[in-house]
């Protein structure tokens, strides 16, 4: 069953910018959620934590990116082309609602944001 993510995301009450979700927490702080919808069984969002420069300034960033991993159950993070930090989850097609899809989106984007804040001191994009 292939979902239409963007109807849910609109049912949601989502803004949808091609393949992008854009979450915006209180003050000036927001969050990019990437959508690739072209797996047959599940959805897979990401968002950047941190850029390749950023990441270059972090002392141990791999080894605290593998700890934030142990604790966090929806959204994994992981190390990606030239040194840039992301996070990733992956939402099953079948049978999604509206108000499971926000969860999903949300959950990643405030664990991206989260985790950028603690790292850098402010807010990429």
């Amino acid at each position: 069953m292939s979902v239409e993510w963007k109807t849910l995301s609109r049912e949601a009450g989502l803004k949808v910018t091609g393949n992008e979700i854009r979450v915006r927490f209180g003050g000036d702080r927001s969050q990019t959620v990437i959508v690739d919808d072209s797996g047959p069984d599940a959805i897979r969002l990401s968002s950047t934590v941190v850029r390749r420069s950023d990441a270059a300034r972090l002392p141990n960033a791999a080894l605290e990116t593998w700890k934030m991993n142990r604790y966090r159950e929806l959204v994994g993070f992981k190390t990606v082309e030239h040194g840039r930090i992301i996070g990733e989850a992956w939402v099953p097609r079948i049978a999604l609602a509206p108000g499971e899809w926000r969860l999903y989106v949300l959950t990643l984007a405030r664990s991206c944001d989260r985790l950028e804040y603690l790292w850098t001191g402010r807010d990429a994009e």
